[in-house]
């Protein structure tokens, strides 16, 4: 994956492309992206990164999706795969399409629409 993508602060056409959906904290070099919904206050979604070096010099990636939904949401929908399975499906989409078609894929599911800016 590292091939791939080397993260957000190399390829910022993923941020750069979802202005009213994605937020970095600390700017391009962001260790963390915020995907919040407009008009959901209170459900987001961090996408953390890091790379870990093995001793032998393999480059690992780590990247892991954590959702923040307030308490009520949870209750009112139960089944909904919010909590932890959100964190697998992610980790799934990941190895089947590679980090930046994984992480566009829950922006546009963040999005909950078709907008003309998903679009392109």
């Amino acid at each position: 994956m590292v091939e791939t993508w080397t993260g957000w602060n190399k390829s910022p056409s993923v941020w750069e492309k979802f202005p009213s959906i994605v937020f970095l904290p600390e700017g391009c070099g962001s260790e963390v992206m915020v995907l919040n919904h407009p008009e959901l206050p209170g459900c987001s979604f961090f996408i953390y990164w890091s790379l870990e070096v093995s001793t032998g010099g393999a480059v690992i990636p780590n990247i892991h999706l954590l959702p923040k939904i307030p308490e009520r949401a949870l209750q009112l929908f139960p089944t909904w795969p919010a909590g932890g399975a959100a964190a697998e499906a992610f980790q799934s989409l990941l190895r089947i399409l590679g980090p930046e078609a994984a992480i566009e894929s829950i922006i546009r599911a963040v999005s909950l629409s078709e907008d003309a800016e998903l679009s392109g």
